[in-house]
């Protein structure tokens, strides 16, 4: 597989709120892509993405773009329904960097904030795809994972608990909760992680009563997403059963759903090439 070095680093600053992105790739006509990255510990839309940057870069501008409370992104507190207050921060970066209209590639966390995007201002985005997003809070047969009791400490043990963050620890959690085959473990991902990981920044957010806004549920509002959608799941993926993409299915005007059988939460990295040539199958087709 052919890898690529990151673009640049770049800030901009939406709603006082400072944003760190990446891009690469040239203007070619066609609709820009927007990568977005999870929830976990050191996430960003680089080291989720940086597998898929040399299949996408050639045919269009990609935006690597960090949220904020991750990566180079400033550590503020979210005020109010979480999806809403990243979507609004999402839509800001797109009005700053003059893009009127993108595709929305993400993992997780960012899928759900790809959503309401997309729901709130549809003629924004183009074509979606989301990795293991559960935007939702329940599936169909089963409560979800994310919300028991052993999920539910999933950050502060990481980040609080036996020294604070460290390689060790970050090698066990990506291992656990987002690959199904351990031996699939890239190491420069790891690296990046870790790193991305240690800020005493987010831990002092971590420690701040309300500073990741409020659960919010985007079942109701699923319906009011006009672009095509791809939902991608790993038969593994610890954090839900493949009933909670069909219920989000269920509500979607152009929905497609994609379940990868030897894989967990990221598909992206556990199997490259498999979700490469789909994602841009679907993007191809791009309206």
């Amino acid at each position: 597989m052919t890898r690529i070095s990151p673009g640049e680093s770049h800030f901009v600053e939406v709603a006082g709120v400072r944003l760190h992105y990446q891009v690469l790739g040239e203007d070619t006509g066609r609709p820009p892509i927007i990568f977005t990255h999870g929830g976990g510990p050191g996430s960003t839309a680089w080291s989720n993405f940086r597998l898929s940057a040399a299949t996408f870069s050639p045919r269009h501008r990609c935006y690597f773009l960090d949220f904020p409370q991750f990566g180079r992104s400033a550590m503020v507190p979210v005020q109010g329904p979480v999806w809403s207050w990243h979507a609004r921060k999402l839509l800001g970066f797109m009005d700053a960097l003059g893009i009127p209209r993108a595709h929305l590639i993400n993992q997780s966390f960012g899928g759900g904030v790809a959503l309401r995007l997309a729901a709130d201002h549809p003629e924004r985005v183009a074509r979606l795809i989301s990795i293991g997003s559960q935007p939702v809070d329940q599936g169909v047969l089963a409560p979800l994972p994310l919300f028991s009791k052993h999920a539910a400490n999933l950050m502060s043990d990481y980040y609080l608990a036996g020294g604070g963050p460290s390689l060790e620890k970050m090698r066990v959690l990506l291992q656990r909760y987002e690959l199904h085959d351990d031996r699939r473990l890239d190491e420069e991902n790891l690296r990046l992680r870790f790193e991305a990981s240690n800020n005493p920044e987010y831990i002092r957010l971590l420690q701040t009563p309300g500073a990741f806004g409020e659960w919010e549920n985007l079942l109701p509002v699923l319906h009011r997403v006009e672009a095509p959608v791809l939902l991608c799941w790993g038969l593994h993926d610890w954090f839900g059963s493949v009933d909670v993409p069909m219920l989000m299915l269920n509500r979607l005007r152009h929905g497609q759903l994609h379940v990868f059988g030897n894989a967990a939460h990221h598909l992206q990295s556990e199997c490259p090439e498999e979700f490469n040539r789909l994602a841009a199958c679907f993007i191809g087709g791009e309206s």
